[in-house]
């Protein structure tokens, strides 16, 4: 069975060893007289560079493997800084777009508002100016009505007051009481009706309670 070799940690320190044994060899040698050689055991001192030339090809192989390594390290971690930034960018640049999105959206909100408040104010002033046309209207056709109506009372308590149009039966008086009472229950509908529309004219001037006018219950109906 093959015993397993040392490790590369291990390697690492037999050729550092073996190189510190050549120092101390050539630092302890003795020196040869007036030069700077020294006398050296050759056979020794070329066993342990011997064993330094063979120990080199693993350390070579592993530095070049840890040299690698760390080249690959730092090829990822280019490439993560890469994708990082890249991303970064174009989250960057949905946030710009969004934004600009949101700013353009509240932007035709705030446009389209307007013109739809612009476009409301227009009706309501048209309606205004229906509604107060066909209340004056009124109006006045009821001051004419009420005219009338004051006129023929007056006919008719003139003619309860003359002697020449007491007819039995039923007698003028009846008659012109029947017909005081008809008016007068008419004339005062028609008041009341006027002062409706008089209140709903001040209403729709001042804009408020439009629809309040509508529900009025103090305009009574005509009478039949």
């Amino acid at each position: 069975m093959r015993e397993p070799g040392p490790s590369k940690g291990q390697r690492a320190v037999d050729v550092r060893q073996q190189l510190d044994q050549v120092c101390q060899t050539l630092e302890k040698a003795r020196s040869v007289p007036l030069s700077a050689s020294c006398i050296v055991n050759r056979k020794e001192l070329l066993a342990r560079l011997h064993e330094v030339r063979r120990m080199l090809p693993a350390e070579l192989a592993e530095a070049r493997e840890v040299l690698e390594q760390r080249q690959a390290a730092i090829q990822e971690g280019r490439a993560e800084a890469a994708r990082l930034i890249e991303e970064a960018r174009r989250e960057r640049e949905a946030i710009i777009r969004n934004t600009d999105i949101h700013r353009d959206a509240q932007r035709a909100a705030e446009q389209l508002l307007a013109e739809a408040r612009e476009e409301a104010d227009g009706l309501r002033r048209e309606v205004d100016d229906y509604v107060d046309q066909k209340l004056a209207g009124f109006e006045m056709a009821l001051h004419k009505i009420l005219a009338q109506v004051a006129r023929g009372r007056e006919l008719v308590q003139a003619a309860g007051a003359s002697p020449e149009a007491q007819v039995p039966p039923p007698t003028p008086q009846e008659v012109n009481q029947f017909i005081e009472e008809k008016l007068g229950r008419f004339e005062h509908s028609l008041r009341k009706t006027l002062e409706a529309v008089v209140r709903g004219r001040e209403r729709l001037r001042d804009r408020s309670g439009l629809d309040t006018f509508a529900d009025d219950r103090e305009s009574p109906p005509l009478p039949t």
